[in-house]
């Protein structure tokens, strides 16, 4: 448990008004966004048929307090930190060095604990993601379970990855909190992400282009290459198997290749547990779920087996706000570690809407009121613009940059003022940051 005074030293610290000299940063001074819905769903833009997106939920009453808090949380947190492009380069350091290991499948092998999947400072990481995104492809197969369409592939080595296509452009506008396929992209920023918030666990992802007729089909199962078609225009295409894949959403090769993201399979030392997600949606029109109905839910979940993973289980929630990814239904965890972090995967459902923030991914803090000071601290850290800056360089070293659109970087920056306004709404209901950071 921390103190106030730790608490409020760090926010002074913190809460510059010299923003760096580097290139422009969002600045909300500057930056006026019109709001056109304040309430379940913040929105800066028009919304048609407002009122289906304003349920009227008892379980997310802490909103209005949120909103209390925002004008003052927004001026205070209007300006980037000096620290912020320190942490960045260290991150992009990692990446952009080669040449540490020579064997980098073990490397990742080593790295990947129950309570991270990478260590804070990652020589070498520039080989592995090298190494994802250019290693041969020796074997490949449908994708493991699930609802959506990917791939299963053996790389040089024996590394097995997953590869998720690209089904929308950088800036197309997908609306509804989990509807759409996944995004490939998502899967990108989510790993660059969870660096940056040191919750580091997400497994190893970068973007890559493959072409489906010289390297895919070749080495595929029959199972697999079952699905391959001929688009209309002679280029080849690929639908898959999964629940909703269909023929006639397939995805094709663009000028004989196909974007998409790869992402490391876990070793086996790490095996995964699912648990259904104590505040999963019920994915049933006008049905709600319990913690949709009851402020006090988190009670429940602190009495219940879930309780050691609570903390964890919010940065999970703060995590899946910033990227608005509103599908974790259920959630992974390493087995025989009972208070290991969330294993952060399937991130798909995410940046699908720059303008509207779905408030109600954010439940677990507003419920419960209480979060890691660590997380925290780099989120007053990546305040004021810090957080699209940090992303956009991090993102800029992929090799299918740019990964997201310049609004959905600027609407991260929107949604961390967000969570300070949730956080200071939590100081005042809880009497004082120390019963709110553990």
């Amino acid at each position: 448990m921390v103190s106030r005074i730790t608490t409020d030293s760090f926010r002074s610290q913190h809460h510059h008004s010299n923003p760096l000299p580097t290139s422009p940063v969002p600045n909300y001074n500057r930056r006026k966004e019109k709001v056109y819905l304040q309430g379940e769903v913040y929105a800066v833009r028009e919304i048609l048929n407002p009122e289906k997106y304003e349920l009227n939920r008892t379980g997310l009453q802490m909103l209005s307090s949120l909103y209390k808090h925002l004008p003052a949380i927004r001026v205070q947190y209007s300006t980037i930190s000096p620290q912020v492009m320190d942490i960045v380069q260290k991150l992009k350091r990692d990446i952009t060095r080669r040449g540490v290991t020579d064997d980098p499948w073990d490397l990742a092998r080593k790295w990947a604990k129950p309570r991270s999947l990478l260590p804070e400072s990652a020589p070498g990481l520039g080989d592995v993601l090298a190494a994802l995104s250019t290693a041969p492809i020796t074997a490949a197969d449908i994708g493991y379970r699930g609802t959506q369409l990917k791939v299963s592939l053996r790389l040089k080595g024996g590394q097995i990855v997953v590869f998720k296509p690209l089904r929308y452009s950088r800036d197309e506008l997908i609306e509804g909190i989990y509807s759409g396929f996944d995004r490939h992209n998502g899967e990108i920023a989510a790993f660059h992400l969870s660096r940056l918030l040191d919750l580091r666990m997400v497994p190893l992802t970068t973007g890559r282009s493959v072409s489906l007729k010289r390297q895919i089909l070749p080495v595929s199962t029959w199972r697999l290459s079952k699905t391959f078609i001929q688009g209309r225009a002679g280029q080849m295409c690929l639908y898959g198997v999964c629940h909703y894949c269909r023929k006639n959403e397939s995805v094709c090769e663009n000028f004989h290749s196909l974007e998409g993201s790869v992402i490391m399979w876990l070793p086996k030392k790490l095996r995964l547990l699912e648990e259904p997600h104590p505040w999963r949606r019920t994915y049933v029109k006008n049905k709600f779920a319990k913690w949709e109905k009851n402020e006090s839910y988190c009670e429940r979940v602190i009495h219940s087996n879930q309780a050691p993973r609570l903390l964890h289980l919010v940065d999970a929630a703060v995590f899946d706000f910033l990227m608005q990814n509103g599908d974790r239904h259920h959630y992974a965890r390493v087995a025989g570690a009972n208070d290991s972090p969330v294993v952060l995967i399937d991130n798909g459902k995410s940046f699908g809407d720059a303008d509207v923030d779905h408030m109600d991914v954010l439940a677990p803090l507003l419920q419960c009121c209480r979060l890691h000071q660590t997380t925290y601290e780099r989120l007053v850290l990546l305040s004021g613009g810090g957080m699209s800056q940090a992303m956009k360089e991090l993102l800029a070293l992929d090799p299918i940059a740019p990964v997201l659109a310049e609004a959905h970087l600027r609407a991260m920056d929107r949604r961390v003022i967000h969570i300070l306004a949730a956080l200071n709404a939590c100081r005042e209901r809880k009497g004082g940051w120390h019963n709110v950071l553990f």
